[in-house]
Protein backbone atom coordinates (compact mmCIF):
# COMPACT_ATOMS: atom_id res chain seq x y z
CA UNK A 1 0.00 0.00 0.00
CA UNK A 2 1.13 3.52 -0.65
CA UNK A 3 2.04 5.50 2.44
CA UNK A 4 -0.25 8.29 1.25
CA UNK A 5 -3.33 6.04 1.32
CA UNK A 6 -6.03 7.40 3.57
CA UNK A 7 -7.30 5.08 6.28
CA UNK A 8 -10.99 4.15 6.43
CA UNK A 9 -13.26 6.20 8.66
CA UNK A 10 -12.78 5.27 12.30
CA UNK A 11 -9.21 3.95 12.06
CA UNK A 12 -7.49 7.10 13.31
CA UNK A 13 -9.97 7.45 16.16
CA UNK A 14 -9.42 3.80 17.13
CA UNK A 15 -5.64 4.20 17.13
CA UNK A 16 -5.96 7.33 19.28
CA UNK A 17 -8.16 5.47 21.79
CA UNK A 18 -5.64 2.65 21.98
CA UNK A 19 -2.79 5.11 22.53
CA UNK A 20 -4.70 6.60 25.47
CA UNK A 21 -4.96 3.14 27.04
CA UNK A 22 -1.37 2.18 26.27
CA UNK A 23 0.20 5.43 27.51
CA UNK A 24 -1.70 5.78 30.79
CA UNK A 25 0.99 5.81 33.53
CA UNK A 26 -1.15 3.75 35.91
CA UNK A 27 -1.51 1.07 33.23
CA UNK A 28 2.17 0.72 32.46
CA UNK A 29 3.02 0.69 36.17
CA UNK A 30 0.41 -1.99 36.88
CA UNK A 31 1.65 -4.11 33.97
CA UNK A 32 5.24 -3.87 35.18
CA UNK A 33 4.19 -4.74 38.72
CA UNK A 34 2.25 -7.81 37.63
CA UNK A 35 4.87 -9.53 35.48
CA UNK A 36 8.06 -7.55 36.14
CA UNK A 37 8.50 -6.68 32.48
CA UNK A 38 6.98 -4.06 30.17
CA UNK A 39 3.94 -4.92 28.09
CA UNK A 40 4.55 -2.53 25.24
CA UNK A 41 4.25 -4.28 21.87
CA UNK A 42 3.17 -1.98 19.01
CA UNK A 43 -0.48 -2.18 17.99
CA UNK A 44 -2.07 -2.78 14.59
CA UNK A 45 -5.78 -2.42 13.92
CA UNK A 46 -7.58 -4.26 11.14
CA UNK A 47 -10.63 -2.83 9.37
CA UNK A 48 -12.64 -5.84 8.19
CA UNK A 49 -14.79 -3.84 5.78
CA UNK A 50 -11.83 -2.69 3.69
CA UNK A 51 -9.51 -5.58 4.54
CA UNK A 52 -6.76 -3.10 5.47
CA UNK A 53 -4.52 -2.90 8.54
CA UNK A 54 -3.01 0.17 10.18
CA UNK A 55 -0.59 1.30 12.88
CA UNK A 56 -0.01 4.66 14.52
CA UNK A 57 3.16 6.59 13.77
CA UNK A 58 4.69 7.26 17.18
CA UNK A 59 6.11 10.63 16.10
CA UNK A 60 3.21 12.17 14.19
CA UNK A 61 0.19 10.13 15.29
CA UNK A 62 -0.69 9.48 11.65
CA UNK A 63 -2.17 6.15 10.59
CA UNK A 64 0.23 4.12 8.44
CA UNK A 65 -0.75 1.04 6.41
CA UNK A 66 0.51 -2.41 7.36
CA UNK A 67 0.40 -5.51 5.17
CA UNK A 68 -0.32 -8.78 7.00
CA UNK A 69 1.09 -12.03 5.72
CA UNK A 70 -1.26 -14.53 4.11
CA UNK A 71 -0.84 -16.82 7.12
CA UNK A 72 -2.03 -14.09 9.51
CA UNK A 73 -5.83 -14.08 9.38
CA UNK A 74 -7.38 -11.06 11.12
CA UNK A 75 -8.12 -11.75 14.79
CA UNK A 76 -7.56 -10.25 18.21
CA UNK A 77 -4.17 -11.77 18.85
CA UNK A 78 -0.41 -11.28 19.01
CA UNK A 79 1.37 -11.61 15.66
CA UNK A 80 4.91 -11.20 14.40
CA UNK A 81 5.71 -8.25 12.14
CA UNK A 82 9.27 -7.78 10.87
CA UNK A 83 10.51 -10.32 13.40
CA UNK A 84 8.96 -8.61 16.44
CA UNK A 85 5.69 -9.21 18.32
CA UNK A 86 2.78 -6.85 17.70
CA UNK A 87 -0.78 -6.73 19.01
CA UNK A 88 -3.47 -7.06 16.33
CA UNK A 89 -6.95 -5.78 17.18
CA UNK A 90 -10.09 -5.97 15.06
CA UNK A 91 -12.39 -3.03 14.48
CA UNK A 92 -14.76 -2.02 15.86
CA UNK A 93 -13.10 -1.89 19.26
CA UNK A 94 -15.09 -2.38 22.46
CA UNK A 95 -17.10 0.76 23.09
CA UNK A 96 -16.50 0.99 26.82
CA UNK A 97 -13.21 2.03 28.37
CA UNK A 98 -12.78 -1.02 30.61
CA UNK A 99 -13.63 -3.41 27.79
CA UNK A 100 -10.99 -1.88 25.53
CA UNK A 101 -8.36 -1.84 28.29
CA UNK A 102 -9.07 -5.48 29.17
CA UNK A 103 -8.75 -6.56 25.54
CA UNK A 104 -5.63 -4.49 24.96
CA UNK A 105 -3.72 -5.80 27.98
CA UNK A 106 -4.97 -9.35 27.38
CA UNK A 107 -3.32 -9.35 23.96
CA UNK A 108 -0.23 -7.53 25.26
CA UNK A 109 0.29 -10.40 27.70
CA UNK A 110 0.20 -12.87 24.82
CA UNK A 111 3.14 -10.98 23.31
CA UNK A 112 5.32 -11.58 26.40
CA UNK A 113 4.12 -14.99 27.57
CA UNK A 114 6.96 -16.85 25.85
CA UNK A 115 9.48 -14.58 27.60
CA UNK A 116 7.76 -15.48 30.88
CA UNK A 117 8.36 -19.18 30.19
CA UNK A 118 4.70 -19.72 29.33
CA UNK A 119 4.58 -20.58 25.62
CA UNK A 120 1.15 -20.62 23.98
CA UNK A 121 -0.43 -24.07 24.00
CA UNK A 122 -3.89 -25.29 23.11
CA UNK A 123 -5.61 -27.81 25.37
CA UNK A 124 -8.07 -30.54 24.45
CA UNK A 125 -10.96 -29.87 26.81
CA UNK A 126 -13.69 -31.75 24.96
CA UNK A 127 -14.75 -33.33 28.26
CA UNK A 128 -16.20 -29.93 29.21
CA UNK A 129 -19.03 -30.50 26.75
CA UNK A 130 -20.31 -33.68 28.38
CA UNK A 131 -22.99 -33.78 31.05
CA UNK A 132 -20.66 -34.64 33.93
CA UNK A 133 -17.99 -32.13 32.88
CA UNK A 134 -20.43 -29.26 32.40
CA UNK A 135 -22.24 -29.97 35.68
CA UNK A 136 -19.07 -29.94 37.76
CA UNK A 137 -17.72 -26.88 35.92
CA UNK A 138 -20.85 -24.83 36.51
CA UNK A 139 -20.77 -25.73 40.20
CA UNK A 140 -17.07 -24.86 40.35
CA UNK A 141 -17.80 -21.44 38.82
CA UNK A 142 -20.61 -20.81 41.29
CA UNK A 143 -18.34 -21.70 44.20
CA UNK A 144 -15.63 -19.41 42.82
CA UNK A 145 -18.13 -16.56 42.54
CA UNK A 146 -19.15 -16.95 46.17
CA UNK A 147 -15.51 -17.17 47.29
CA UNK A 148 -14.81 -13.88 45.51
CA UNK A 149 -17.98 -12.16 46.72
CA UNK A 150 -17.96 -12.85 50.44
CA UNK A 151 -15.98 -10.78 52.91
CA UNK A 152 -16.13 -13.50 55.54
CA UNK A 153 -12.68 -15.09 55.46
CA UNK A 154 -13.80 -18.49 56.72
CA UNK A 155 -16.67 -18.73 54.25
CA UNK A 156 -14.48 -17.54 51.38
CA UNK A 157 -12.01 -20.33 52.07
CA UNK A 158 -14.82 -22.89 52.26
CA UNK A 159 -16.19 -21.79 48.90
CA UNK A 160 -12.70 -21.85 47.37
CA UNK A 161 -12.12 -25.38 48.67
CA UNK A 162 -15.49 -26.42 47.23
CA UNK A 163 -14.44 -25.03 43.84
CA UNK A 164 -11.29 -27.14 43.97
CA UNK A 165 -13.39 -30.14 44.89
CA UNK A 166 -15.63 -29.67 41.86
CA UNK A 167 -12.54 -29.35 39.66
CA UNK A 168 -11.23 -32.66 41.00
CA UNK A 169 -14.66 -34.26 40.63
CA UNK A 170 -14.85 -33.12 37.02
CA UNK A 171 -11.43 -34.55 36.32
CA UNK A 172 -12.41 -37.87 37.87
CA UNK A 173 -15.37 -38.11 35.49
CA UNK A 174 -13.10 -37.76 32.45
CA UNK A 175 -10.92 -40.43 30.94
CA UNK A 176 -8.10 -40.37 31.77
CA UNK A 177 -8.52 -37.93 34.70
CA UNK A 178 -4.90 -36.71 34.90
CA UNK A 179 -4.92 -35.73 31.24
CA UNK A 180 -8.15 -33.77 31.73
CA UNK A 181 -6.50 -31.67 34.44
CA UNK A 182 -3.42 -31.10 32.32
CA UNK A 183 -5.41 -30.06 29.27
CA UNK A 184 -7.51 -27.59 31.26
CA UNK A 185 -4.34 -26.18 32.81
CA UNK A 186 -2.89 -25.47 29.34
CA UNK A 187 -5.83 -23.29 28.37
CA UNK A 188 -5.92 -21.61 31.78
CA UNK A 189 -2.22 -20.75 31.60
CA UNK A 190 -2.79 -19.36 28.12
CA UNK A 191 -6.12 -17.54 27.90
CA UNK A 192 -6.84 -17.54 31.64
CA UNK A 193 -3.69 -15.66 32.61
CA UNK A 194 -4.11 -13.28 29.67
CA UNK A 195 -7.65 -12.40 30.73
CA UNK A 196 -6.60 -12.06 34.38
CA UNK A 197 -3.90 -9.62 33.25
CA UNK A 198 -6.36 -7.61 31.17
CA UNK A 199 -8.89 -7.31 33.97
CA UNK A 200 -6.30 -6.53 36.66
CA UNK A 201 -4.61 -3.74 34.69
CA UNK A 202 -7.91 -2.28 33.49
CA UNK A 203 -9.12 -2.08 37.10
CA UNK A 204 -5.85 -0.55 38.33
CA UNK A 205 -5.97 2.08 35.59
CA UNK A 206 -9.55 3.24 35.96
CA UNK A 207 -10.19 2.54 39.61
CA UNK A 208 -12.55 -0.28 38.71
CA UNK A 209 -13.39 -3.43 40.61
CA UNK A 210 -11.74 -6.48 39.03
CA UNK A 211 -13.45 -8.77 41.53
CA UNK A 212 -16.93 -7.52 40.66
CA UNK A 213 -16.11 -7.89 36.97
CA UNK A 214 -14.90 -11.47 37.52
CA UNK A 215 -18.05 -12.38 39.47
CA UNK A 216 -20.20 -10.90 36.72
CA UNK A 217 -18.31 -12.87 34.09
CA UNK A 218 -18.79 -16.11 36.06
CA UNK A 219 -22.53 -15.48 36.30
CA UNK A 220 -22.77 -14.77 32.57
CA UNK A 221 -20.73 -17.86 31.69
CA UNK A 222 -23.10 -20.06 33.70
CA UNK A 223 -25.54 -19.89 30.79
CA UNK A 224 -22.98 -20.61 28.07
CA UNK A 225 -23.72 -23.26 25.47
CA UNK A 226 -20.05 -24.21 25.13
CA UNK A 227 -17.26 -24.36 27.71
CA UNK A 228 -14.74 -26.27 25.63
CA UNK A 229 -12.18 -23.49 25.34
CA UNK A 230 -13.89 -20.35 26.58
CA UNK A 231 -14.15 -21.28 30.27
CA UNK A 232 -10.56 -20.23 30.95
CA UNK A 233 -11.55 -16.62 30.21
CA UNK A 234 -13.61 -16.64 33.41
CA UNK A 235 -11.91 -19.24 35.64
CA UNK A 236 -8.44 -17.76 35.00
CA UNK A 237 -9.28 -14.32 36.41
CA UNK A 238 -11.22 -15.92 39.29
CA UNK A 239 -8.31 -18.10 40.39
CA UNK A 240 -5.86 -15.25 39.84
CA UNK A 241 -7.81 -12.85 42.05
CA UNK A 242 -8.20 -15.43 44.82
CA UNK A 243 -4.46 -16.05 44.66
CA UNK A 244 -3.90 -12.29 44.91
CA UNK A 245 -5.91 -12.44 48.13
CA UNK A 246 -4.14 -15.36 49.78
CA UNK A 247 -0.77 -15.66 48.02
CA UNK A 248 0.25 -12.26 46.57
CA UNK A 249 3.57 -13.50 45.16
CA UNK A 250 1.95 -16.39 43.23
CA UNK A 251 2.86 -15.08 39.77
CA UNK A 252 6.54 -15.73 40.47
CA UNK A 253 5.74 -19.43 40.88
CA UNK A 254 3.91 -19.77 37.55
CA UNK A 255 5.68 -22.00 35.05
CA UNK A 256 4.81 -24.14 32.06
CA UNK A 257 3.87 -26.95 34.46
CA UNK A 258 1.80 -24.89 36.90
CA UNK A 259 -1.93 -25.31 37.46
CA UNK A 260 -3.80 -22.42 39.05
CA UNK A 261 -5.99 -24.72 41.20
CA UNK A 262 -2.84 -26.35 42.60
CA UNK A 263 -1.44 -22.94 43.55
CA UNK A 264 -4.74 -22.07 45.24
CA UNK A 265 -4.77 -25.37 47.12
CA UNK A 266 -1.28 -24.60 48.43
CA UNK A 267 -2.42 -21.14 49.51
CA UNK A 268 -5.39 -22.67 51.36
CA UNK A 269 -3.27 -25.42 52.89
CA UNK A 270 -5.39 -28.24 51.48
CA UNK A 271 -4.48 -31.25 49.38
CA UNK A 272 -5.25 -30.35 45.77
CA UNK A 273 -6.94 -33.60 44.78
CA UNK A 274 -8.33 -34.00 48.28
CA UNK A 275 -10.08 -30.64 48.55
CA UNK A 276 -13.55 -31.51 49.74
CA UNK A 277 -16.91 -30.40 48.40
CA UNK A 278 -19.27 -29.13 51.05
CA UNK A 279 -21.51 -32.01 52.09
CA UNK A 280 -24.56 -29.88 51.31
CA UNK A 281 -24.01 -28.27 47.92
CA UNK A 282 -27.52 -26.90 47.67
CA UNK A 283 -26.02 -23.44 48.17
CA UNK A 284 -24.74 -23.67 44.60
CA UNK A 285 -28.06 -24.74 43.10
CA UNK A 286 -26.70 -28.20 42.40
CA UNK A 287 -30.07 -29.87 41.83
CA UNK A 288 -31.08 -27.20 39.31
CA UNK A 289 -27.76 -27.46 37.46
CA UNK A 290 -27.90 -31.24 37.26
CA UNK A 291 -31.46 -31.18 35.89
CA UNK A 292 -30.54 -28.58 33.25
CA UNK A 293 -27.50 -30.51 32.15
CA UNK A 294 -29.47 -33.76 31.81
CA UNK A 295 -31.80 -31.99 29.38
CA UNK A 296 -28.92 -30.40 27.51
CA UNK A 297 -27.26 -33.81 27.10
CA UNK A 298 -30.36 -35.04 25.27
CA UNK A 299 -30.30 -32.03 22.95
CA UNK A 300 -26.58 -32.54 22.42
CA UNK A 301 -27.21 -36.01 21.03
CA UNK A 302 -29.59 -34.54 18.47
CA UNK A 303 -27.09 -31.86 17.45
CA UNK A 304 -24.31 -34.42 17.23
CA UNK A 305 -26.32 -36.54 14.80
CA UNK A 306 -26.96 -33.51 12.60
CA UNK A 307 -23.30 -32.53 12.55
CA UNK A 308 -22.26 -36.06 11.65
CA UNK A 309 -24.63 -36.04 8.69
CA UNK A 310 -23.32 -32.65 7.51
CA UNK A 311 -19.58 -33.15 7.94
CA UNK A 312 -19.01 -36.91 7.69
CA UNK A 313 -21.45 -37.80 4.92
CA UNK A 314 -20.60 -38.68 1.33
CA UNK A 315 -21.30 -35.18 0.02
CA UNK A 316 -19.13 -33.25 2.50
CA UNK A 317 -16.31 -31.02 1.26
CA UNK A 318 -12.96 -32.12 2.71
CA UNK A 319 -9.90 -29.89 2.66
CA UNK A 320 -6.43 -31.05 3.80
CA UNK A 321 -4.56 -28.83 6.26
CA UNK A 322 -0.80 -28.67 5.95
CA UNK A 323 0.34 -25.16 6.85
CA UNK A 324 -2.81 -23.54 8.09
CA UNK A 325 -3.76 -20.46 10.06
CA UNK A 326 -7.18 -20.58 11.67
CA UNK A 327 -9.42 -18.01 13.35
CA UNK A 328 -12.60 -18.90 15.22
CA UNK A 329 -14.97 -17.96 18.04
CA UNK A 330 -13.79 -19.84 21.17
CA UNK A 331 -17.28 -19.58 22.71
CA UNK A 332 -19.03 -21.88 20.25
CA UNK A 333 -16.97 -25.07 20.01
CA UNK A 334 -18.79 -28.40 19.77
CA UNK A 335 -16.71 -31.59 20.25
CA UNK A 336 -17.84 -34.37 17.92
CA UNK A 337 -16.24 -37.23 19.82
CA UNK A 338 -13.28 -38.80 17.97
CA UNK A 339 -14.19 -37.05 14.70
CA UNK A 340 -12.91 -33.68 15.92
CA UNK A 341 -14.51 -30.37 16.89
CA UNK A 342 -17.05 -28.17 15.13
CA UNK A 343 -16.01 -24.50 15.02
CA UNK A 344 -18.64 -21.84 14.24
CA UNK A 345 -17.82 -19.47 12.57
CA UNK A 346 -14.46 -20.38 11.09
CA UNK A 347 -11.86 -18.87 8.74
CA UNK A 348 -8.98 -21.02 7.48
CA UNK A 349 -6.03 -20.14 5.29
CA UNK A 350 -3.75 -22.80 3.84
CA UNK A 351 -1.58 -23.35 0.80
CA UNK A 352 -4.73 -24.01 -1.24
CA UNK A 353 -6.37 -20.66 -0.42
CA UNK A 354 -8.96 -19.37 2.08
CA UNK A 355 -12.23 -20.77 3.37
CA UNK A 356 -14.76 -18.76 5.36
CA UNK A 357 -17.51 -20.84 6.97
CA UNK A 358 -20.10 -18.77 8.83
CA UNK A 359 -22.13 -21.94 9.45
CA UNK A 360 -19.13 -23.79 10.82
CA UNK A 361 -16.79 -26.59 9.91
CA UNK A 362 -15.34 -29.75 11.45
CA UNK A 363 -11.62 -29.83 12.26
CA UNK A 364 -10.15 -33.26 12.85
CA UNK A 365 -8.54 -33.77 16.25
CA UNK A 366 -5.05 -33.49 14.74
CA UNK A 367 -6.04 -30.39 12.70
CA UNK A 368 -5.05 -32.22 9.52
CA UNK A 369 -8.46 -32.16 7.81
CA UNK A 370 -11.29 -29.64 7.55
CA UNK A 371 -14.80 -30.65 6.50
CA UNK A 372 -17.73 -28.40 5.59
CA UNK A 373 -21.26 -29.12 4.41
CA UNK A 374 -21.77 -30.40 0.88
CA UNK A 375 -25.21 -30.37 -0.67
CA UNK A 376 -25.60 -27.51 -3.13
CA UNK A 377 -22.04 -26.54 -4.13
CA UNK A 378 -21.68 -23.86 -6.80
CA UNK A 379 -18.71 -22.32 -8.50
CA UNK A 380 -15.94 -22.72 -11.01
CA UNK A 381 -12.24 -21.99 -11.15
CA UNK A 382 -11.04 -20.30 -7.98
CA UNK A 383 -14.35 -19.29 -6.32
CA UNK A 384 -16.82 -21.75 -4.78
CA UNK A 385 -19.74 -21.51 -2.39
CA UNK A 386 -21.74 -24.03 -0.41
CA UNK A 387 -24.18 -24.07 2.51
CA UNK A 388 -22.80 -21.34 4.76
CA UNK A 389 -19.28 -21.23 3.32
CA UNK A 390 -17.12 -19.55 0.67
CA UNK A 391 -13.89 -20.97 -0.76
CA UNK A 392 -11.29 -18.97 -2.69
CA UNK A 393 -8.61 -21.21 -4.20
CA UNK A 394 -5.04 -20.29 -5.01
CA UNK A 395 -3.48 -20.77 -8.40
CA UNK A 396 -3.26 -24.39 -9.52
CA UNK A 397 -5.88 -25.76 -7.10
CA UNK A 398 -9.23 -27.25 -8.14
CA UNK A 399 -12.29 -28.46 -6.23
CA UNK A 400 -13.74 -31.68 -7.61
CA UNK A 401 -16.49 -34.11 -6.71
CA UNK A 402 -15.47 -37.71 -6.02
CA UNK A 403 -17.23 -40.85 -4.87
CA UNK A 404 -16.84 -40.01 -1.18
CA UNK A 405 -17.47 -36.27 -1.42
CA UNK A 406 -15.70 -33.15 -2.59
CA UNK A 407 -11.93 -32.75 -2.40
CA UNK A 408 -9.04 -30.68 -3.67
CA UNK A 409 -6.73 -31.46 -6.56
CA UNK A 410 -3.60 -29.53 -7.35
CA UNK A 411 -2.99 -28.92 -11.04
CA UNK A 412 0.45 -29.23 -12.59
CA UNK A 413 1.77 -27.64 -15.74
CA UNK A 414 -1.14 -27.66 -18.18
CA UNK A 415 -3.64 -27.74 -15.33
CA UNK A 416 -4.26 -31.49 -15.38
CA UNK A 417 -4.80 -32.66 -11.86
CA UNK A 418 -2.33 -34.93 -10.13
CA UNK A 419 -4.32 -37.65 -8.30
CA UNK A 420 -1.63 -37.94 -5.68
CA UNK A 421 -2.49 -34.50 -4.38
CA UNK A 422 -6.24 -35.03 -4.09
CA UNK A 423 -7.75 -34.17 -0.75
CA UNK A 424 -8.96 -36.98 1.42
Amino acid sequence: MAATQRPPVGVEEALARIATVADAPASTQAAQALWRMPLDAPVIVHDRASGSSWRRDSATGAALPVVLRNDQPPANTCITIDGAPAVLLLLPLPGDRDGLATLFWHEQWHCVQAALGLPAAEGDTAHLDGEAGRTALRLEMRALAQALSTRDEHQARQHAAAALGYRALRADSAAPPTRALDEEAKVERNEGLAEYTGRAIAAATHGGDATAAAVGALAKADASQSFVRSTAYVTGPAYGLLLDRWSPAWRRAVSAGTTLPALLADALGVAWRGAGIAQNDAGYGADEVRAEERERAKERERRSAGYRERFLGNDAVRLPLRNSSISFDPRSLFPLDDAGTVYTPLTVRDEWGELTAVSGGLLSRDWALLSVSGGVVDGAGSRWTGPGWTLVLGEGWRLERGGDGWGLTKGWGSGVGDPGDAGE
